[in-house]
């Protein structure tokens, strides 16, 4: 997983909602897929400076298939840090060090909950087979008030498994009592240059570019046990047929 330019300047944004310290959790630890031109525009050049670079950095670019594009890979921890954000990551096993042990097919630990201001799943959520339950646990571990940001697949075959419709976003967040903050998008292209273009939250639509992610930002309003939403398509069309 990672976190690129668009990313980072939607992160950005939902955290200008919140004074500093913000608390922020990531579903794993993304890489910082950002040159440092990119980091200064989006963060300043105050942030780009204090920013710390991986000394693995020539390992991780050449595992994303970004050698001789990036000269380094800045410290994720390093860069939210100096944008005024405390960062944890939960993950499944520890393999940065850091992390805190999750199982997030689980319910989530009472002492995780509402402990965020912004919560990032930035390609965890495909990779857990029980989605209803990640997804209760995503909403569970966002402060009422909080934003959670989604990065997942859209059309990315057998990268996990499932891929997602912009619906399945729309219905659980509004027939839960929260709020889907702006457009759904697809994010298509190379890393360091990605494209966006805005989904139809619920109806149908014939096309996409390949290999995209659906991005969608959410803001958690009610602070109670979500149920289990019906499809918009369904639940507006009662004596639907086909």
């Amino acid at each position: 997983m990672a976190i690129n330019v668009v990313v980072l300047d939607m992160l950005a944004a939902l955290a200008r909602n919140f004074p500093a310290p913000r608390r922020l959790v990531c579903l794993g630890y993304p890489d910082m897929l950002v040159t440092e031109p990119q980091l200064a525009k989006v963060c300043g050049a105050e942030v780009a400076g204090q920013a710390r670079f991986r000394d693995d950095s020539e390992s991780i670019l050449r595992w994303h298939r970004l050698g001789g594009r990036m000269e380094r890979v800045a410290e994720t921890s390093s860069v939210f840090q100096a944008m005024g954000i405390e960062a944890d990551f939960v993950d499944i096993a520890a393999t940065r060090g850091r992390e805190i042990v999750l199982d997030l097919n689980q319910p989530l630990p009472a002492a995780l909950a509402g402990q965020y201001d912004l919560v990032y799943d930035g390609g965890t959520l495909e990779h857990c087979f029980n989605v209803g339950q990640v997804m209760r646990n995503i909403a569970a571990l966002a402060k009422t008030g909080g934003f959670i940001l989604h990065v997942n697949p859209l059309n990315y075959y057998n990268h996990g498994f499932f891929n997602f419709n912009p619906t399945f976003y729309h219905d659980w967040y509004a027939q839960t009592g929260n709020q889907v903050v702006g457009p759904c998008y697809a994010m298509f292209g190379p890393v360091l240059e990605p494209r966006l273009v805005p989904l139809e939250p619920t109806h149908p639509f014939r096309e996409a570019p390949a290999r995209a992610v659906v991005v969608v930002a959410a803001r958690k309003l009610a602070d109670t046990p979500a149920g289990w939403p019906m499809q918009s398509k369904y639940r507006d069309n009662p004596e639907l047929k086909s």
